[in-house]
């Protein structure tokens, strides 16, 4: 149970307590252990031990924080040995399993310890909870540094910041620790194989490679509305495919898809329905037309160019001659439904004039951006802009960057006003 101690002289008085009760209460569990024990078995006189830690528990929280130590050493090693070897996805998996199967090994090493520690943890005094709670914050603060430098260097980003991924992390190693060592874990987990790959693969499917995700480029307001008004001349079909790529961040297969009874009006207020089959939403999205666009107003709900174009689809309906497409809300030059080049002619006929801050032309896509900006500049929360925009929460921090960007250079402009 506890080693004959060869040498004791050569241990520190405190240390060599530290490590008799770390063993015992590994052995034999934290009620079955008594100062009286320690003492004995570290060779000191019981009253040294008092004076050292004051009681059981001050003694307990110094074999706790020497534990997180010992893990914290663990920690990083592993980031030395993997972190500089990481360069893709599969490494970060490797990675993970590797932090995720050591730390269990390191748990389940010391079962009574663990079983000792979730069965008190009621009894101990609020300083040694503090204290414990701080322990484990630099534990996590540790595996963060780790998980953003492997994110770094495999060019990934992830949706929630290190830290909180790392509490996240380690949340679920020791709540698996605790079944494992307190209840029948076949009951939850066919094994502890089982368990990892899966934890693993929760953590790498949300992540994205940076290198594939496009630069989150708006466009400016002024140049929306000489857009608009470019698209105005050529014709009321051109005026509303515009205004709702940017006053409802249509895409080019939206525009595509859209029916004629996917308009609707609520509240006062135009409504777009996007088609299921074109959404990861299994039912589709409603979202809202804005009659504001960039400090400029288009109209209301019933009279914009929209409703406008609307109006004349509707005349071409009742014509008994009319042999096109009933139900597409847009038709192309030969009365079929829209198709994705046909989006893309319409969009480099109206922006040929103008140009990025690079001299690259604008983008289809840069509609949709200036679109999902304007509507996180305007104080929607992100729940609501996911549920609308159809944007994985994961994929939004590229646009809050942006946004964050713009507000930072108008301070900066106010501030010499």
């Amino acid at each position: 149970m506890v080693h004959a101690l060869m040498s004791v002289s050569r241990i520190p008085t405190r240390q060599r307590i530290v490590n008799t009760a770390l063993e015992l209460f590994a052995s034999k569990g934290i009620t079955e252990t008594t100062t009286r024990q320690i003492a004995d078995f570290a060779q000191v006189n019981e009253v040294t031990l008092f004076r050292h830690f004051g009681n059981k528990h001050g003694l307990l929280l110094a074999v706790l924080q020497e534990c997180l130590q010992k893990y914290l050493v663990l920690a990083q090693v592993g980031e030395s040995l993997m972190v500089s070897d990481i360069s893709s996805q599969s490494d970060l998996r490797r990675f993970l399993k590797y932090y995720i199967q050591s730390s269990l090994r390191a748990l389940e090493s010391v079962p009574e310890l663990v079983r000792s520690l979730v069965g008190e943890a009621g009894q101990y005094p609020l300083e040694s909870r503090q204290a414990l709670a701080q322990g484990i914050n630099q534990v996590n603060q540790t595996i963060a540094t780790a998980i953003n430098d492997v994110l770094v260097n495999s060019r990934l980003q992830y949706s929630l910041p290190p830290i909180k991924l790392a509490n996240l992390l380690n949340t679920c190693i020791l709540g698996y620790a605790v079944i494992t060592l307190t209840s029948d874990v076949q009951a939850v987990w066919r094994d502890r194989d089982e368990f990892v790959s899966t934890l693993v693969d929760m953590f790498v499917q949300e992540v994205i490679p940076t290198t594939q995700a496009r630069p989150i480029i708006d466009i400016p307001a002024e140049t929306v509305r000489d857009i608009i008004l470019q698209a105005k001349k050529c014709s009321p079909r051109d005026y509303a495919i515009a205004y709702l790529l940017f006053g409802a961040g249509m895409t080019a297969q939206n525009l595509t898809n859209l029916r004629l009874q996917d308009y609707q009006i609520q509240a006062n207020h135009g409504l777009l329905r996007t088609q299921a089959s074109q959404e990861t939403n299994l039912n589709g999205r409603l979202v809202p037309l804005n009659q504001k666009i960039l400090g400029h107003r288009y109209g209301s709900a019933t009279n914009n160019p929209l409703s406008a174009y609307l109006k004349i689809r509707q005349k071409d309906l009742k014509d008994p001659k009319a042999t096109h497409d009933t139900e597409s809300m847009f038709l192309s030059g030969d009365r079929q439904p829209l198709s994705l080049e046909e989006v893309e002619q319409l969009w480099e006929r109206w922006t040929q004039p103008y140009r990025n801050l690079d001299g690259s032309p604008l983008t289809l896509d840069q509609a949709r951006h200036t679109w999902c900006i304007e509507m996180l500049a305007r104080g929607m929360d992100v729940d609501s802009f996911c549920i609308i925009s159809g944007i994985k929460t994961k994929e939004l921090q590229a646009y809050q960057t942006r946004l964050n960007e713009k507000l930072a250079i108008d301070k900066a402009i106010a501030l010499d006003a």
